[in-house]
Order: C-alpha cells, then structure tokens, then sequence
C-alpha cells in the first residue's frame, strides 16, 4: 500500500481550505456587490423619477414635455412613461416604440415584468420596483413606478423601464476580475502550503528517522532542532528518550557482563573448594594419610572448604530474601560502640600486617540503636575489609560516629585507590566486582556491598558513596535510633 507522506497531505489540506475559503467569499462577494449595483440602480431610476415627476408638474406643453422627457430617456437608454389618473399613457419615449395614449394594461407592450396589481398598488400611493423580462424589448429591465400629484393634484403615475444589460455587463466584468483573483489567490496559496507543508513536516521526518533508528537498536541518532513550540518540544522529549534508553541499555549491558561475572567467579568459588575436598577425599580412600594427626588435617581442610560453600550459598540466599523484602532478624536496642569496637578487635590485626592505621571516633553522646547487632555488624566488617583491602601500605582508614536529630551518622573512609566514576552508579549491584583481577584469595563475588545496602535499608536507614580515583573512598550510614518513628 502506498504511504502519502505528510507533506503531502498538509498541501492538500491546506489547498482545499483556502480553495472552500476563497470560494465562499467568491460567492458572497458577488452576492454582496450585485445586491449593491441593483440598489445604486434603483436609486438613480428614483432621483430619475423624481425629476420627470417635477417636470411634469411644471411643464404644461405636452410637446414640450414629451421632448424633455425624450432626452431623459435617452440620455439613460431607458424607457419612461407618465400615466394619467385613468392609467393611460400620456407620455412614452425611448427604447425603439411608444405606447402613448393606450392603457398600461396587460395588452401595453411595456407592461412587463409589471402587473395590474403592481398598478393598483401605485394608485394606491405605493412605489413598486420590479426585476423581470419584458417581452417586447426582448430584454430583462429593472422596473420602477412612482406615483405623484400633478399641478391639478390628480394622481399621476411614472414608470421607467431601464434595460439590465449594462448592469450585467458591469457585474460580469466584476464577476470575471473575481474568479481571476480568487485562481490566483488559490496557485499563490498553494504553492505557499507547499512550501510551509514542507517546512513543517521536516522536523517530523527527522523525528521518524530517528524514532526508526531507536527500534533499530542505534540510540546515538538526536533531532537537531532548536524551535521553541511543541514541535521543539516533541523533538526535545525524543532526545531525552533517546538519552535515556542509551543510559538504560548500556548499564543494562554492564549488569549482563557483571552477570556473566558472577556466574564465572560463584563457578570458580564453588569448583575451587570442590577439587580441594576431591583431593583430599581421594588421598584419605587412597590411604596415603598414615598417621591419625594426618587424617585430622585432611578432614579439617575439607571443613573448611565445606564452610565456605556454605558461606557463599548463604549470601546468596539472604541477598535474594533481603532483595524480596524479608528481613526476618530480630531488632533490639543496641550500643554502637560495643558493635564497633568488637569489628575492630576483629580487622584491627588486619590492617596492622598491612600497614594501615585504624582510626575509630565516636561521639560521646551516641544513643541506642534499634537494631540487629549481629547484621550490623556484618555492615561495618564488609565495608571495614573492603577499605582495608583496597588500601595500600601507609594509608589510613576511618572510622566515626555522631548523632544528630535522633538519628546516628555513620562515616567509613579511607585513603585508597578509589572507585572509577562510571563505576559509582554499579557498585550496588549484587554482581558487582570493581577489581577484575580480585582472585579468591583476595575477596568475595560481589555480593558484599548489595548486602550492606540491603541491610541498611531493612533497618530504616540509608547508605550513600563518594569517591574519587587514586584519592580515597567514603561510605556514609544514616540510621533512625527507632526505625518505626523514622518510617512513619
């Protein structure tokens, strides 16, 4: 099927409305001006009438009168008659025959298009105009009748018959001049549509090219357009939906590769632990352990590879429930100093062998804590480890607490290596892992920090990152002293 574009259809829409417009007022412009000829004509047939009239009063040689009224009918290529009180025709001039002294009735060649009602109805005082065909001039005229008193004050009546054709002449020529202008007032108005169609619908075709390229998958197309009206506005909204889904689509696309990540570390987490536990179960079946202290250490290392496979399907089952809004941990009023000081009892050697120097400072006035110590705790050590691992020898690591407003201000920073700016917005998600190189010795899958917000957010509060590459990292806790007030 073939598509008409919109150029197209605006030219011919536009056409058509100019077309109906010009020909309406075509139409009524004739109308009006035709309406206003005839009544210019009838006007100038009453001044017309009105002269004879007084003529005829004052001029009391019918010879006389019938020249004068002679030259009156030829100066305006009319007919003008005078009728007496009886309705004879005492006077006739112009327009080839004379019906003088015969009767204006139905046998008088020049009583048409008037009637003997028309007659009557100037006896009676009344004037009569009346637009028709007269047979015997074999033209159509514009009839007036005017009656008068004479010098003897008897009724007198003065018809004038004027012929239509000059009239019609005058009204065609105007006619033609009309049709004339409203074709080329149309050829004008319709090359402009097209031109303004044109110009209109262009930004639209950018805004379909475009449009086309997004279903296409290339999101980089924008409608370079600076207009103010709603087509900027559209062409504003298109670009903002382009920048978007290219925003969406791109960190879709590094979620899949930190995906696929993840899939490849958990498999290397689980394989790692599971050749380990095949070795040494082979080497126990295998009796090559020959003295109890040998079978002990053997079984200890498959333990230990045991739990940490447990370690790893559990944070991965807590993440999932945590993402799923269960947070089925117990709360109870909690002091911050003893969670804090029992994480750094645990990391604090730590960060001695490597080099670093831990620094806790705490408010004196910190309150209780609605809580769960042990989750908590999880937080500070995740975030703790990450700092220390992440910081070389000679840094320094910070931890403090304040409150303010019935709320408690968390603050983890360090003096590392930092976290890349494109990196910020990722590292939230569970299959995050900044450092690609990490191997297992060195840390986890990426599920750390998606806990910790998970955490946070379970217990009312809010966590937030800055960091800057090759300066240091950040972590800011918010936490509500009771998380049901804070939520309500």
């Amino acid at each position: 099927m073939k598509i008409i574009n919109i150029a197209t259809k605006l030219w011919v829409i536009m056409t058509l409305l100019v077309l109906l417009v010009i020909g309406i007022a075509s139409v009524a412009q004739t109308g009006f001006l035709e309406g206003l000829y005839y009544k210019q004509q009838v006007k100038q047939l009453k001044d017309l009438g009105n002269k004879v009239a007084e003529m005829a009063r004052a001029e009391q040689d019918p010879v006389a009168l019938d020249e004068k009224v002679a030259l009156i009918a030829w100066l305006n290529n009319a007919n003008v008659m005078i009728l007496n009180e009886r309705g004879m025709v005492t006077h006739c001039q112009g327009m080839g025959f004379s019906t003088k002294d015969m009767a204006m009735g139905m046998h008088n060649l020049h009583h048409s298009p008037m009637s003997m009602t028309d007659l009557e109805k100037l006896y009676h005082g009344q004037v009569v105009i009346h637009k028709g065909s007269n047979s015997f001039l074999k033209t159509d005229v514009l009839s007036v009748g005017m009656p008068f008193k004479d010098s003897n004050n008897s009724n007198r009546v003065v018809v004038i018959h004027a012929p239509l054709e000059p009239l019609a002449d005058e009204l065609k020529g105007l006619q033609m001049l009309t049709i004339y202008t409203a074709v080329g007032g149309i050829l004008l108005a319709s090359l402009l549509s097209l031109f303004f169609s044109r110009l209109i619908s262009k930004p639209l075709v950018k805004m379909n090219k475009v449009a086309l390229s997004l279903a296409r998958g290339d999101y980089r197309q924008r409608v370079d357009m600076q207009a103010k009206d709603e087509m900027g506005m559209l062409a504003n909204s298109l670009n903002t939906l382009a920048s978007r889904l290219q925003e969406k689509i791109s960190q879709l696309e590094r979620q899949e590769q930190i995906r696929r990540e993840f899939v490849t570390n958990v498999a290397h987490e689980i394989k790692t632990p599971l050749a380990v536990m095949q070795g040494f179960t082979e080497t126990l079946l295998d009796g090559l352990a020959k003295t109890r202290q040998e079978r002990d250490k053997y079984l200890q290392n498959i333990l230990d590879e045991i739990n940490r496979l447990k370690r790893l399907v559990n944070e991965i089952l807590d993440l999932k429930r945590m993402e799923e809004g269960y947070f089925d941990f117990d709360r109870e009023p909690c002091d911050l100093r003893d969670i804090i000081h029992q994480v750094q009892q645990k990391l604090g050697q730590l960060a001695v062998e490597k080099g670093l120097r831990l620094e806790i400072n705490l408010a004196n006035n910190l309150p209780l804590v609605i809580c769960n110590s042990d989750r908590m705790a999880r937080v500070l050590v995740n975030l703790l480890a990450n700092a220390i691992r992440h910081t070389p020898e000679g840094g320094k690591i910070t931890l403090s607490a304040a409150s303010k407003d019935n709320q408690v201000y968390l603050c983890i920073r360090d003096t590392g290596e930092g976290i890349a700016p494109e990196d910020l917005p990722l590292i939230w998600e569970r299959f995050y892992k900044g450092d690609k190189s990490r191997n297992r010795t060195q840390g986890g899958t990426g599920l750390g920090l998606a806990i910790v917000k998970q955490i946070v957010e379970g217990h009312g509060g809010q966590i937030s990152v800055e960091s800057k590459l090759n300066e240091g990292t950040t972590f800011h806790i918010v936490l509500p002293v009771n998380p049901g007030e804070h939520n309500s």
